[in-house]
């Protein structure tokens, strides 16, 4: 069993008592990400990275690019770096007990950031409440479209808060599904969040259905912005009332021109300090305040939620510009 960071610190205040000199030790981070390719998580790196340096914490990232095989390989060099904390942004969060097990054996406490990492011995869990997301999502597009044909474009099927979403979206969807005001016409996930793969599906759904599709519940910007080119080769976009999530510029922009309806901001600064703040905090064994609890298969996961907002045309200025997510010239240049 490797030395952890409290034995160290243990060890370091005994000698000092003695009259040694002090020995530095840095606490070792390990930021495991899904997907760097994807705008959202670079932001959620670099403020995590500055947060948790600033807290006197080192940190290695890697990414793994949409690949649950590179992710646990890349894992399992993190725990040969001797980190004392993993936190991951899982790909697949159904295939990570293994090494999740092997990282406790040293020592190691895990954080799960932003998504849940089901059937593992996880210590935290920090995001946002991912059902609410969706129901936001659902309660926009019915306030644009509350009766025709409805598609349910949902994320990555390997990832468990695109579960929460749908399920968020269904609890808002489902009396007005069971009135009969609302038809779903199509249901699909959408491989790894990928636009190319959303535009792929919604081509296909509109075929299908002859182009009569009233509104597209996205889980999120990517997989909106896929569609709305889908829906803009036949001269639908801004006709039909589609849903995202993240705030990406690209979404925003698509906001102000009308072909997206609306995205679900979370507060990434928010996120990525506070979990630079637990990481830190289980390093050093401290008590960490939590705000829920969810079961992920294994056990009572302590966790802290954060809450989502929708963002419109209307209060742009007032949420992702005013917290500086993103700068006023970029928005409307």
């Amino acid at each position: 069993m490797k030395m952890k960071f409290k034995l160290f610190t243990v060890v370091a205040a005994a000698l000092m008592a003695f009259g040694y000199p002090a020995i530095a030790k840095d606490l070792k981070i390990g930021l495991s990400i899904d997907d760097l390719r994807l705008e959202r998580w670079q932001k959620d790196r670099d403020i995590f990275v500055n947060k948790a340096e600033s807290l006197g914490a080192k940190v290695f990232v890697q990414s793994a690019n949409g690949d649950a095989a590179a992710q646990i390989s890349q894992i399992e060099n993190m725990l040969n770096k001797d980190i004392d904390v993993l936190v991951i942004i899982p790909f697949n969060g159904e295939v990570l007990s293994n090494v999740i097990a092997e990282a406790k054996k040293e020592g190691v406490k895990v954080l799960a950031y932003d998504r849940l990492i089901n059937n593992a011995d996880i210590d935290f869990y920090v995001s946002f409440d991912n059902e609410k997301v969706g129901e936001l999502q659902a309660q926009s597009i019915i306030e644009k479209k509350p009766e025709g044909n409805y598609f349910l474009m949902g994320g990555s099927p390997v990832d468990n808060n695109a579960k929460l979403f749908r399920q968020g979206q269904m609890k808002i969807l489902q009396p007005h599904i069971d009135s009969g005001k609302i038809k779903v016409v199509g249901d699909q996930w959408v491989d790894s969040w990928l636009a190319e793969k959303a535009l792929q599906i919604m081509e296909n759904a509109l075929t299908a259905n002859k182009n009569n599709i009233d509104a597209v519940v996205a889980s999120n910007d990517a997989t909106a912005g896929g569609a709305i080119q889908a829906l803009s080769a036949q001269g639908l976009s801004g006709k039909v009332a589609i849903s995202g999530q993240d705030a990406d510029l690209a979404a925003i922009k698509r906001i102000i021109a009308g072909t997206q309806t609306m995205t679900v901001y979370k507060p990434i600064t928010n996120l990525a300090d506070k979990a630079a703040e637990i990481a830190v905090a289980l390093g050093k064994e401290e008590k960490i305040e939590s705000n829920a609890k969810l079961n992920n298969g294994s056990k009572d996961v302590e966790a802290y939620l954060l809450e989502p907002v929708v963002v419109t045309k209307e209060n742009i200025d007032d949420t992702v510009i005013k917290d500086g997510f993103h700068t006023q010239d970029a928005v409307y240049k």
